[in-house]
């Protein structure tokens, strides 16, 4: 959560917002309960339209950059949205490092 452009994102592509799990507090309990949450569960991030219809499944247990960055790049093509290159480049990136990278050298004369 704390990669700058996953911050970028969220703060420029979405509103996000956050519910604590952990603290005392009548709001944060009710949201939690309106979302079937319990308290002191693992995060979530959850992505929806305004009228709380989520666009794709909770990012839960899967807490990587490419993860989250997976999410909001279907989020925003099921909501016709427009998605950034750069976006989808986290996304890709994640991919080929679970595959494996490796580097090779060219050259030239």
């Amino acid at each position: 959560m704390s990669h700058p452009l996953i911050v970028d994102a969220a703060e420029s592509l979405f509103v996000p917002a956050c519910v604590y799990n952990n603290t005392k507090g009548d709001a944060d309990e009710r949201v939690l309960k309106s979302f079937g949450e319990r308290a002191w569960n693992n995060p979530v991030v959850r992505i929806m339209e305004h009228d709380r219809t989520e666009l794709v499944d909770k990012v839960a247990n899967r807490w990587t950059v490419g993860a989250l960055a997976d999410g909001m790049v279907r989020a925003l093509s099921k909501a016709e949205k427009s998605v950034p290159g750069w976006l989808r480049l986290l996304v890709d990136e994640e991919r080929a490092h679970a595959r494996g990278v490796e580097t090779a050298i060219f050259g030239m004369g």
